[in-house]
């Protein structure tokens, strides 16, 4: 590992939040009621899972440190849920860092965490006793240790909610005593295990034994027979049996209570990385290391029932759900090359979800020949080369070329590979490779076909050269290895140069800029970084978002983004040891932050921040300057944290018709709290909604609450001077036994220009029209079904001039109540002019724009005013605008800032658009529609209903266009959509 310093204890860390894992998977661990899974990670987190919709309900993040420090390696849940177990390479002392910690899920988030303390080296395995009382871990340390959970928690130390704001909580929080150390192993203890009867522990090592013991920790017997490591063990739920897994590729079964071998269970083709068996007992699932297949097998005949074929890298995570109300089990298997998870059933392998966040590791970079842009790969070309790992498919726009000033921004699609550079293997008669032209632990310098240097490398330095560029004077060389570690070194003598310290994951690929000044690198953490050469300083790192979205900042926190791109990273905040982490999306600083002009000088100026803001300032009116913010300074101006303390259950049935609502803000710093104020459904309620303080540092809000009959999403929020928090989300599901409530009714706006009146000056487009006639049709087709009535008004062509839209918003204002749905579709040429965003109606001008387009703020104008659920499709992203240069790149480039803007004049809408700046809404003849209309249509007609309950909900309806949207145009055009936290799941279509 590169020497990184640790940040003091309470230093922000700017770190990424894919929605996802980035890192190994190392447990999977189903809730006793099978409703929520429960994902531990050596990426430093552990997320929580709905299994039912495969949303992401909550992230947990302790207190991490530089390097390894944080990594998650085990985890273990109590039989009850309430209790999770985890431990791995915790920050610290050598104490700390081997400690188990023990996190109340019940509990507020600032509720003390339990340090179990008293192994000497990181902790490997974790469990459960059948009756939550005791843990057994296993550790590096090569012993395993029982702890006893019956310590109640000492006196004065307080709930964060002792103040007189009722909870569910006791007091009995286990702290653990260490009852008996299990000796005996000669190596790292990998596979611990409870029998069902707490009579039995059992313990699996790399030094190819499990070892049997009683319930309290006394040797019972010695397993041997596999012939390596053992990786996994479990106790079958009857207590009969006992299964072990072993890098031999085999499973054993044993009897459980004499350890006396039965028989070899079955064999995989690869390393058996975990054991998961079934409720009932009658299977196992087993996970795959040094392969990719997880295997079911019987109970105990051994024969194999199913292969998941899914994963396509190492799976070490494996688990079976309870059974549900028809006795189907889910399989969760987590792993692969993108850390996904899938929930699969049990018996068929049929893919109920797939859990993964928006990142991919990046294989492969290049630098544009002109300097302007960089360039990046997410495919893996078969066999290893670490000159040319993948091809390049997407690129970043440095400047608009080398001699403009730089305006880093997202570039689109990469179309002509050869005209970007690669790494440099050979330059005049010096070349480098390795000692097997593969990767390897030493690189080999040559000059005229001779060696002259040779660079080893060991643990602590990388482990190998995985990537590897001379620059183009060829005096310096620059590799990658394992662990973010890229290093260059002097041609010369050997000796090494510089260290470019940032990435934490895996280097596959570093290439110069063509002026020698910029190295660009991507890397298994899933993003490319922008470097100065000679210094080896930080400039830039890019987080490539599968869906299109992306966000790139400088070391010192400034950054650039898509319309939802600060919700990718944020700043993790230690809070010590024993508590959890605090982690605030970028959004939430984005006045501070978001500053483009900044990046942008950042990199002109090779990283002087003063001087980029300085910069930044002259090009900016006084009343926008930008005056410095440090990342230190965050925990200064942070927000309130926001408890809930009635209802307690985050989220809950009731027959109740009200609801009282009961919840607290605590400032985390000296700010006081300004507000408390909460919305149901996305909008504020009529009344009660809003509580504002002057001069405290703890508000209570408490409310009564309508509910609707159905599903009722309540958020909470709390402000400061400086910013607000995120939501404290309740989903309430009101059971009505009265008669089914009279049917919303929906209100169409439906817009679509492909004929201009000054066709000399906008290019005629072929399918807007089309567009807003099928969604019109679509919409239509759902009165009587889920809507009363469907009323829609449809502008096309000359019936869309500037009077015809403008009267179609008043209408959609005049009509539709706070029971409605309102949906607007735009379709047609869009641009920007002075930093303000137009859509071009039928008679527009585009030298007359203020007088005839649509400017945006009518749009945000009329959402605003729209009492109801509103909805707004967008479709302005079409290529060559200008009459006479079809061939042109897109005009407009404007549509993030335009919808930005929404969200900060009208709130809580349901946006979906075609494609973001730099990407061009793609049309076929096929379709005879553009591709997010087409996928629109589909999805809303039946696509989309992939649960087949009948109902398409606005979140599958999301997933659904955004994956066909990239299915559809090769991924050359991606969907730019913001649904709100907040905003329920509405349903937008019936199916039958």
């Amino acid at each position: 590992m590169p020497n990184l310093p640790s940040p003091p204890e309470s230093a922000p860390q700017l770190v990424i939040d894919s929605g996802g894992h980035k890192a190994l998977i190392r447990d999977v661990l189903f809730t006793p009621d099978g409703r929520q899974l429960i994902s531990v990670s050596e990426d430093k987190t552990i997320r929580i899972w709905d299994t039912g919709s495969g949303e992401l309900l909550r992230t947990l993040r302790g207190q991490t440190g530089a390097g390894p420090e944080g990594k998650l390696y085990a985890g273990a849940l109590s039989p009850d849920g309430r209790w999770l177990a985890v431990g791995g390479w915790l920050p610290g002392r050598p104490k700390s860092r081997d400690a188990i910690r023990l996190i109340d899920l019940k509990a507020p988030p600032n509720t003390p965490v339990r340090l179990l303390k008293g192994h000497g080296s990181v902790i490997s395995s974790l469990a459960f006793s059948p009756d939550g009382q005791r843990i057994l871990s296993g550790s590096a340390d090569d012993t395993a240790r029982l702890w006893d959970l019956s310590t109640p928690l000492e006196a004065g130390v307080s709930t964060p909610l002792d103040t007189g704001l009722s909870t569910a909580l006791d007091t009995s929080l286990q702290t653990g005593k260490s009852l008996q150390i299990l000796r005996g192993h000669t190596d790292q203890i990998y596979a611990v295990a409870f029998s069902p009867d707490r009579e039995r522990l059992v313990t699996g090592s790399l030094d190819h034994r499990l070892r049997l013991w009683d319930g309290d920790g006394n040797p019972v017997k010695v397993l041997a027979g596999h012939t390596d490591k053992v990786r996994a063990a479990a106790f079958t739920p009857d207590g009969k049996y006992l299964l072990s897994g072993s890098w031999d590729k085999s499973i054993r079964l044993w009897d459980a209570g004499t350890g006396a071998f039965i028989k070899k269970l079955a064999e995989q083709d690869s390393v058996v990385a975990s054991l998961a068996i079934s409720p009932d007992g009658k299977k196992v699932l087993t996970g795959a290391a040094q392969g990719e297949t997880p295997h079911v097998f019987a109970i105990p005949s051994g024969q194999r029932l199913l292969r998941f074929t899914e994963h396509k890298n190492v799976v070490i995570a494996t688990a079976i759900s309870p059974p549900d109300d028809q006795g189907r089990k889910l399989a969760a298997t987590g792993g692969g090359s993108d850390n996904e998870i899938y929930l699969w059933d049990l018996a068929t392998g049929e893919i109920r979800h797939k859990l993964v966040g928006k990142g991919n590791p990046i294989w492969s970079v290049g630098f544009a020949r002109d300097g302007g842009s960089l360039a990046w790969g997410k495919s893996e070309i078969d066999g290893p080369n670490i000159f040319d790992l993948g091809r390049l498919k997407h690129r970043f726009q440095l400047r608009q070329g080398s001699a403009a000033g730089f305006d880093p921004t997202w570039g689109g699609r990469v179309t002509d590979e050869s005209r970007y550079s690669r790494a440099i293997q050979q330059v005049g008669t010096t070349r480098i490779g390795t000692a097997n032209g593969q990767m390897h632990r030493t690189l080999e310098i040559l000059q005229d076909g001779r060696v002259t240097h040779t660079i080893t490398r060991g643990s602590t330095d990388g482990y190998d050269h995985r990537s590897l560029t001379l620059t183009l004077d060829g005096k310096t060389v620059v590799s990658g290895g394992m662990n973010g570690v890229i290093t260059s070194y002097d041609v010369a003598t050997g000796k090494k140069r510089q260290e470019f310290i940032g990435h934490t994951g895996d280097v596959w690929a570093v290439a110069p800029s063509p002026d020698g000044r910029f190295l660009v690198s991507g890397s298994a953490d899933q993003t490319v970084r922008l470097w100065e050469l000679a210094t080896g300083k930080a400039l830039l790192t890019i987080f490539p978002a599968a869906d299109g979205e992306w966000v790139a900042w400088t070391p010192a926190g400034y950054y650039t983004a898509s319309l939802n791109g600060d919700r990718l990273i944020g700043w993790h905040i230690n809070q010590g040891e024993d508590r959890l982490a605090r982690y605030y999306p970028a959004e939430r600083f984005a006045g501070r932050f978001r500053k483009p002009r900044v990046v942008a000088n950042y990199l002109a100026t090779g990283g002087d921040i003063d001087e980029a803001i300085r910069l930044a300032n002259l090009e900016l009116p006084p009343q926008e300057r930008i005056t410095r913010t440090d990342m230190a300074d965050i925990p200064d101006i942070a927000p309130p944290e926001v408890f809930i303390g009635e209802p307690f259950d985050q989220r809950t049935t009731t027959s109740e018709a009200h609801l009282t609502l009961r919840a607290e803000a605590r400032s985390v710093n000296e700010e006081p709290v300004t507000e408390i104020w909460i919305t149901v459904n996305g909008r504020l309620p009529d009344k009660d909604g809003v509580k504002r303080f002057k001069n405290t540092r703890q508000a209570r809000f408490e409310t009564s609450l309508s509910l609707d009959p159905g599903e009722n999403r309540i958020a909470v929020y709390a402000r400061n001077r400086h910013t607000s928090s995120g939501p404290q989300l309740l989903l309430i599901t009101r059971q009505d036994p009265k008669p089914e409530p009279l049917k919303s009714n929906l209100y169409v706006l439906a817009i679509g220009v492909s004929r201009y009146k000054h066709t000399e000056k906008v290019r005629d487009l072929d399918y807007p029209h089309w567009d807003a006639e099928g969604v019109a049709d679509m919409l239509r087709a759902q009165e009587g079904r889920l809507y009363g009535r469907v009323a829609y008004r449809l502008c096309t062509n000359d019936k869309a001039d500037q009077d015809g839209i403008l009267d179609g918003l008043d209408w959609l204002v005049r009509e539709s109540t706070q029971h409605d749905v309102s949906v607007i579709f735009l379709a047609g040429h869009g641009t920007s002019q002075r930093d303000h965003y137009y859509f071009l109606s039928h008679d527009a001008d585009p030298d007359l724009l203020r007088r005839t387009g649509i400017p945006w703020f009518h749009l945000q104008d009329t959402l605003k005013q729209l009492p109801g659920t509103r909805w707004l499709l967008i479709d302005t992203c079409h290529a060559g605008m200008i009459a006479g240069k079809r061939d042109a790149a897109r005009e407009d480039a404007g549509i993030t800032e335009a919808l930005r803007d929404l969200q900060k004049a009208a709130g809580h809408v349901a946006v979906m658009a075609a494609a973001g700046d730099q990407e061009e809404s793609r049309e076929h003849s096929e379709w005879r529609h553009g591709a997010f209309t087409k996928a629109l249509i589909d999805g809303v007609e039946g696509k989309a209903d992939r649960d087949e309950n009948g109902r398409i909900g606005i979140r599958e309806l999301d997933r659904y266009i955004t994956e066909r949207v990239k299915e559809l145009t090769e991924g050359r055009q991606h969907t730019i959509t913001d649904i709100p936290e907040d905003m329920p799941n509405f349903t937008v279509a019936m199916v039958d």
